[in-house]
């Protein structure tokens, strides 16, 4: 699996040295954030030993969108259900740097929708209540 560690700009390079320290391998540090390899274990180690990012996320996929008929379909294309029960409650919140895609409000209406839609014909209903656990969905 994939994991990104924001970080505060300046100190990936520390959170990067962090996670091989702690013997995580392939470990690239990027403008903002740390994207590592890993299973379960790793993960678990990141959150209690890292101390220069901010939280651990797991990558679902990764995509270039320029429209958003592309963002939408990309987002639909990914296995939500491996991950969203179907009480599931997931708010989704994210942030667009240099793209044609700047409205985050509209980001956030279409990466919902197709995480619904996918969810759809893998739960077999057309209403989701949300009234279960919370994961949080974030997108750049």
């Amino acid at each position: 699996m994939t994991f990104c560690v924001p970080c505060l700009f300046g100190l990936e390079g520390l959170a990067a040295d962090e996670l091989r320290r702690m013997g995580v391998e392939s470990v690239t540090a990027q403008n903002g954030r740390v994207l590592f390899e890993g299973g379960w274990n790793e993960l678990a180690a990141a959150n209690l030993r890292l101390r220069t990012g901010e939280r651990v996320l797991l990558q679902l996929g990764q995509f270039t969108a320029f429209t958003f008929d592309e963002l939408f379909e990309g987002v639909k294309a990914l296995p939500w259900e491996d991950f969203l029960t179907v009480d599931a409650e997931f708010p989704v919140k994210g942030y667009s740097l240099d793209s044609q895609l700047a409205s985050i409000p509209d980001c956030q209406k279409i990466v919902k929708k197709a995480v619904v839609e996918r969810l759809k014909t893998r739960y077999r209903t057309e209403w989701f209540k949300e009234d279960g656990k919370r994961f949080r969905i974030q997108f750049a």
